[in-house]
């Protein structure tokens, strides 16, 4: 069943500052907030600017239908996002969506989950929804530095296991986190991998896992992209078995052997 799509002005009810360069916003969006399902993401731009003329796309963290508002965090790197930054309270953004693919496969018990750094902005809605669905869930959560370990007290409390894994061991282990969750697989039973960030460090380690067999695993991917809704096909991603899927139609979740090279757009 097709969800309406909204798109329109919205207050920005939140922003708060975090001093690893993110920001966390909560907007008011009734429309959206009552409709998102986890996977899915909005396109948010700046109302009456040419410059930057496109919007971006942002994975929805959490929704609250009670006061008709959903969250993103957004990681500052461009002029888009800076912009963002000098944003206030009651400031209106323009907002389409809920766009993606919505989860809703949640017929297993257990899972692992490896995230870096911006990646846990993706998955927080998705565990949700997985813990109201009685799945185990042991969680690898890495970063550069601890400060960058976003998310990590909502993600701790929505997962059976925790294991952290900085660059600088700040927290946790000085570990890639594929290390960290080579152990984890060994210590716990899972049905499924799902991992978000990393790219390239993380990809050969779970290219393994999903050749072998023993486990499949998913991706949640990002990508440049202009509409959010499959006209611009600017988010073109190549199929292993020929042709090609959409990160904001048949995405942003892909099962890792579907894709002939996700580390070019892996978050």
């Amino acid at each position: 069943m097709s969800v309406p799509l909204f798109s329109g002005s919205v207050p920005l009810t939140r922003l708060a500052h975090a001093p690893s360069g993110y920001l966390d916003c909560v907007l008011g969006a009734p429309d959206v907030a009552g409709t998102a399902r986890p996977g899915q993401f909005v396109m948010v731009g700046l109302p009456g600017r040419t410059d930057p003329l496109l919007a971006r796309p942002f994975d929805i963290v959490e929704v609250f239908p009670e006061t008709g508002e959903f969250r993103l965090i957004i990681k500052v790197v461009g002029k888009a996002t800076r912009l963002l930054k000098e944003l206030g309270p009651g400031d209106r953004l323009t907002v389409t969506g809920p766009l993606g693919k919505p989860i809703t496969d949640y017929s297993f018990s257990s899972l692992a989950l490896l995230v870096r750094g911006c990646g846990a902005a993706a998955v927080l809605f998705f565990l949700q929804e997985a813990r109201r669905n009685n799945i185990r869930v042991h969680t690898v959560l890495s970063a550069a530095t601890e400060e960058k370990l976003i998310c990590r007290s909502e993600i701790a409390a929505l997962s059976d296991s925790i294991h952290f894994a900085t660059d600088d061991g700040s927290l946790g282990e000085k570990l890639l986190g594929t290390e960290v969750l080579r152990r984890v697989l060994s210590e716990h039973h899972v049905e499924r991998v799902y991992s978000c960030g990393g790219g390239p460090f993380y990809q050969p380690y779970l290219e393994e896992i999903e050749k072998s067999g023993a486990l499949p695993v998913y991706l949640f991917l990002e990508s440049y992209m202009a509409c959010g809704f499959g006209a611009c096909h600017g988010c073109a991603v190549k199929k292993r078995e020929g042709g090609y899927a959409l990160v904001c139609q048949d995405g942003p979740l892909f099962r890792l052997r579907d894709i002939a090279d996700p580390c070019l757009i892996y978050q």
